[in-house]
């Protein structure tokens, strides 16, 4: 399993009891079933049969999962077939999650993905039957909905996890489950921190509080309470920290044997707390961070004693131990790249500024490009990532709300089915115009949520990059500067002026990136500034413009903008196009694009059912356009796309 769970308890509780060894020769489940005694009654003369083999195969997948892949597929196979001899639903669903699980814990996602989701088709289909109850359907509904909310988690999928979790809640709050309304709560305050969304995550980890108060469990608060703690220390909200630092830190060091992970944690929390600005009491930090560094060891999560390494770093800096900064700093970050977070990146800064006080440039200089380097990359997975998640997300919805409109079809034609067949007729006539209608107001739905939610997603990350990094950055440029002008009369200024300048372009980059998201440009001055600057800013790309700049795109400047962004992107990463030409024509009728590139090309039938082209073929037609493309193995490729102008779009509206 990964060294690093984002989900809390009810993850951490879940993996631990799939997976943990037994001591015991024999294999038992969770109930003390003595697993070996109940094969042996399988295999033996008489075996039981119906409902009671039933039981048997069930309490075996049970005991096997996580211990025997083996037998547990094994069991697991036989149940299946059973279910469909004896009808059973509802076992057929708890086989199903099952295999989800055993894929879950060996990080199968695929495959536990689609066990999953066959066990919400089954439990689906026991709405109606008499033989359920609500409250199994609820039941298998809620488990499924947070397992697939803990799946999407794992893989870093953070919209697609807030989708699941909310689907879970209305169930939580119907049963008035107050513990898991808390978990969920307090992991979509976890999942909203970890996008940066500091309001949507206070909001959330403050209901979770709320709901654990009212559960009575003191860990249910403290959970949420941590969350709020790092967020507070962020914004150097010293009133906020202290409201909720204090409660958690009771909790955690009265369960410190406990919670062996989470009260390192909050040790690093109260060495921020007592160096904040205005309110510093180094002693005590320093007693917390002697306590914290104690208590890590080779168990510990990766990330937990990524943080606890940082606040010890941070302590030293601040009271001018720079070697044993050093120390703290290199233990600070992943050693493993691949698996570095946003946190590494200020780990990174520390490390430069500790190198700039050592005097050794070179390393400075590194550490920097290191920050540089990382924050493109997260850029570039988070922009990735988030348009990926609202294709799924638009997908789910369009098939949820076709199996919604299949079920209504369904009712008018048996309520029209004992009518006279004039009335027939004139029902049937009815129902199809009702039918367009109805098809044709969710298709315009959906199409705009998901236009809606790329625009939104990229100004979103535009933000973050400007506003999040960009002042980090700065601030870094304003302490080398002064480190350097302090260093100039005992070491040459010429890596100091390396640094200045590395600095620079990693400001100057990330500004791009944020602005080639969806630039300012585009609402000031139109669609031509904007596509000729960004063509301005890419090797061997050139823009070209023909036509009258007035009729340009009309309301639709904003999308065409960022297909053409992902086209020649394409081109430059996918096609490996050393030449790429824009051109951008209109009149009063059409605004017509063409993207040419002479890359590696594609063959025929990828231009006309590639996913990637068809994603974006399916945006044009959104906004009423249509789309070509030419394209041979090695002979380059050109994409032709041409949207009306000032013409009401006939799926859109106004």
């Amino acid at each position: 399993m990964k060294a690093f769970v984002r989900t809390t308890r009810i993850v951490v509780f879940f993996t631990v009891f799939m997976f943990v060894k037994l001591q015991a020769r024999a294999y038992t489940d969770h109930r003390g079933v003595n697993i070996d005694s109940i094969e042996h009654v399988l295999k033996g003369k008489n075996p039981p049969q119906g409902e009671k083999l039933m039981r048997c195969y069930l309490d075996m997948i049970r005991g096997c999962l996580g211990q025997d892949t083996r037998k547990h597929e094994e069991y697991c196979h036989k149940a299946l077939a059973l279910t469909y001899r004896l009808d059973a639903k509802n076992a057929r669903e708890s086989v199903f999650y099952n295999l989800g699980l055993q894929n879950y814990g060996q990080e199968k996602w695929q495959e536990a993905e689609r066990y999953f989701m066959q066990a919400l088709a089954v439990t689906d289909s026991m709405v109606g039957d008499k033989r359920y109850k609500e409250s199994d359907i609820d039941d298998n509904r809620s488990q499924l909905y947070g397992a697939l909310g803990n799946l999407f988690n794992l893989q870093d999928k953070h919209l697609l996890a807030i989708e699941w979790y909310q689907k879970a809640m209305p169930i939580f709050e119907k049963n008035g489950w107050l513990e898991s309304q808390t978990i969920l709560h307090h992991n979509l305050g976890e999942l909203y921190n970890t996008m940066g969304n500091n309001a949507k995550a206070i909001e959330e980890y403050e209901k979770a509080v709320r709901m654990g108060a009212k559960s009575g469990d003191s860990l249910m608060m403290a959970l949420p309470l941590k969350g709020l703690v790092k967020i507070y220390l962020a914004e150097g909200n010293y009133e906020k920290t202290q409201q909720t630092l204090m409660p958690a830190y009771q909790y955690y060091h009265a369960h410190s044997k406990e919670e062996t992970e989470d009260y390192p944690v909050i040790l690093a929390s109260m060495v921020r707390f007592y160096m904040m600005d205005g309110h510093e009491n180094l002693a005590k930090a320093k007693m917390y961070a002697t306590e914290a560094l104690r208590l890590i060891d080779d168990e510990m999560m990766t990330e937990n004693r990524c943080d606890v390494y940082a606040a010890a770093t941070q302590l030293a800096m601040r009271e001018g131990r720079w070697k044993e900064a050093l120390e703290y700093g290199l233990k600070s970050v992943h050693e493993n790249e691949d698996e570095a977070t946003i946190s590494d990146v200020g780990c990174f800064e520390m490390l430069a500024k500790i190198y700039v006080q050592l005097g050794d440039k070179e390393k400075a200089i590194h550490y920097l490009g290191k920050v540089r380097t990382m924050m493109e990359r997260f850029a570039n997975k988070n922009y990735q990532s988030g348009i990926g998640q609202m294709e799924i997300i638009y997908q789910t919805k369009e098939k949820e709300a076709q199996i919604v409109q299949l079920n209504k079809e369904r009712q008018w034609i048996l309520w029209g089915g004992g009518l006279a067949a004039l009335v027939l007729l004139l029902t049937a006539i009815t129902f199809f115009l009702l039918w367009r209608s109805i098809r044709l107001k969710r298709h315009t739905a959906l199409v705009e949520a998901k236009l809606n939610g790329e625009i939104t997603e990229r100004v979103r990350i535009a933000r973050d990059l400007h506003d999040r990094l960009g002042g980090t950055l700065t601030a870094l440029k304003q302490n080398l500067g002064d480190a350097f002008g302090a260093s100039q009369q005992t070491s040459s200024s010429d890596s100091g002026r390396v640094a200045m300048r590395l600095t620079d372009e990693a400001i100057r980059e990330m500004r791009n990136v944020a602005h080639h998201l969806l630039p300012d440009s585009l609402q000031r001055y139109g669609l031509r500034t904007a596509l000729r600057d960004y063509c301005n800013t890419m090797k061997n790309v050139d823009f070209s413009f023909t036509g009258e700049e007035q009729y340009i795109g009309g309301q639709h400047v904003e999308t065409i903008y960022c297909l053409v962004y992902e086209l020649v992107n394409n081109a430059v990463k996918n096609a490996r196009a050393n030449n790429i030409h824009v051109q951008l024509m209109a009149d009063e009728v059409l605004t017509v694009v063409n993207v040419s590139d002479d890359g590696r090309g594609m063959p025929s039938e990828e231009t006309d059912h590639g996913m990637g082209l068809r994603n974006i073929r399916e945006r044009v037609e959104a906004i009423g356009g249509s789309l070509t493309c030419y394209s041979e193995p090695n002979k380059g490729t050109e994409i032709n796309i041409e949207v009306r102008n000032n013409i009401k779009n006939p799926h859109l509206g106004d």
